[in-house]
């Protein structure tokens, strides 16, 4: 119903299982063992439990969107930097982080991310969205549960949403991300398509916020994440590069939506000293 109120909860690259993402405070491992979260998971846990609060007290019918990369595989064995390998131990740990989340929302929408983090075809994706009872799917009543892409509308509102958008490294360049989404999507839907534009268009994948404020008709967000620099990031050069921590949300009511970014700041780091 377009008059309907509905609050769309964004929240992407959670990346559940690597040492510096989302976790736990604590995860029994499938040997008998323990894992405890780090200094740094325990901030991300307070930073997820907050969202999930602030997601708790927005208006009308609440939907969750989990943009991708739910959960970290590390398929191409990049690093040691996963807590266990077990599939059956990441499901539970992925079910665990999303708890706090799903208590408050009336539905959840998963989007596939990218093969080396959640497995080929996002697999890992795609059986947490089979084993959810409220998970919106391309079909009601059979498999696939989980998206590619999502072209759906919610008060009124049109979103087209995927995982995966290009952003420059460089501070003078990440920020256009946005602008590139929304002057392709608008090209794609009006000439190639000949379709209405979506009003919002979300993507994520680069742990690095950007959007295209007022610039096009479409409004398009590069989403935040829930994951601290891996290992990659200081081999391609990014030690001084911080992820953009947290979430978005899109309250939605009779064509219009209001925006809210939400958000987290790590502390400072300590600076060693000689004395």
């Amino acid at each position: 119903m377009p008059n309907e109120i509905v609050s769309l909860i964004v929240a992407s690259d959670l990346h559940i299982n690597s040492t510096v993402a989302l976790c736990p405070p604590i995860v029994n491992l499938d040997d008998g063992g323990t894992y405890r979260s780090s200094r740094t998971q325990r901030w991300l846990w307070d930073c997820w439990l907050d969202f999930c609060h602030i997601a708790e007290g927005q208006p009308g019918r609440k939907v969750a969107l989990i943009n991708g990369d739910l959960g970290e595989l590390d398929t191409k064995r990049r690093s040691n930097q996963i807590i266990t390998a077990n599939k059956a131990t990441i499901t539970g740990m992925v079910l665990d982080c999303l708890d706090p989340l799903l208590a408050v929302v009336d539905s959840i929408i998963i989007i596939r991310g990218t093969a080396a983090h959640t497995g080929k075809s996002a697999w890992l994706e795609e059986a947490i969205a089979q084993d959810l009872d409220n998970a919106i799917g391309e079909t009601t009543d059979k498999p696939p549960i989980s998206w590619w892409h999502f072209r759906g509308q919610f008060g009124g509102v049109r979103f087209d949403v995927a995982h995966h958008a290009s952003m420059g490294r460089m501070p003078h360049t990440e920020k256009n991300a946005g602008n590139k989404v929304a002057a392709e999507i608008l090209y794609r839907y009006c000439v190639d398509m000949e379709q209405k534009p979506p009003h919002v268009a979300i993507r994520s994948h680069n742990h690095r916020q950007a959007d295209s404020g007022g610039n096009y008709r479409t409004f398009a967000v590069c989403t935040r994440c829930f994951t601290i620099a891996t290992e990659y990031v200081f081999r391609i050069g990014g030690e001084n590069r911080l992820a953009d921590i947290g979430g978005h949300i899109f309250n939605c009511e009779a064509g219009e939506y209001e925006y809210k970014e939400i958000p987290y700041k790590p502390a400072k780091g300590k600076i060693w000293k000689a004395y």
